[in-house]
């Protein structure tokens, strides 16, 4: 199991205490859905706890929701039993039948390889089959970067990136946008404790002293009312098999 993979999923019973911009997306992301009949084949790739699963519920039809960590697919069953779970690596993803529609919110970013893998999600649509999806951003928690670059998750990617990436998969753009969100948190030290809550561990080990003047830097230029803030930015795209 990747470190990535091995955060995620010792996060699993913590994860939604602190994962309010995650909800908020996943609560963005389903709007889109929402005028059309969710019905036919359905697969949810890194699914997680299901935060955007009991959004697009009830489902006419089968509906998969999969993730790639035991603990996150064992939570995500417990608060939403009605949908077929099962652990599933999205860069070795297959499946039985042709999909009607692909669903991921949250989980491109994390994944080395995202253009292998949206070719081999395309090969999985069905004629005419769609998908729906968020992917964070460049610009997701910019103030941590900005005091601590070393805490930051991920390399983030723009949003034409990513928009290159599905093309060159022959995936085809029905609607796309961006999305900010921001977070209040009582502190610096607050908020990087629910980032390692989610499983979002930063790429590099810091030593006391650099975190602790990172921190200090952090309250003093983020604050807000009721603590400081932190910025999410993402992309959400719909479309179909090109």
């Amino acid at each position: 199991m990747s470190s990535i993979l091995e955060n995620f999923d010792s996060a699993a019973k913590s994860y939604e205490a602190h994962a309010t911009a995650q909800a908020a997306l996943a609560a963005e992301l389903a709007k889109w859905i929402m005028p059309i009949e969710r019905k036919g084949v359905a697969v949810e790739f890194g699914a997680g706890t299901g935060l955007l699963t009991r959004k697009l519920q009830p489902w006419k039809g089968t509906y998969t929701a999969t993730d790639a960590a035991p603990q996150m697919v064992e939570m995500g069953r417990l608060l939403c039993p009605s949908v077929k779970w099962a652990i599933v690596n999205a860069n070795a993803s297959s499946s039985e039948q042709p999909v009607d529609w692909l669903l991921a919110c949250n989980l491109l970013q994390w994944l080395d390889e995202p253009n292998a893998v949206l070719h081999a999600w395309r090969k999985l649509l069905a004629p005419g089959g769609q998908f729906l999806m968020a992917i964070q951003t460049r610009g997701t928690l910019e103030e941590l970067a900005t005091v601590l670059p070393e805490a930051s998750p991920l390399n983030w990617r723009e949003p034409h990136e990513w928009q290159n990436l599905f093309e060159q998969a022959g995936l085809a753009l029905i609607h796309a946008q961006t999305w900010e969100h921001t977070t209040v948190h009582p502190s610096a030290q607050e908020l990087l404790r629910g980032v390692h809550a989610m499983g979002l561990a930063p790429r590099h080990v810091v030593g006391a002293g650099r975190l602790r003047t990172a921190l200090q830097d952090y309250d003093r230029k983020f604050a807000v009312k009721g603590g400081v803030r932190a910025t999410w930015r993402a992309w959400l795209v719909r479309g179909q098999a090109g």
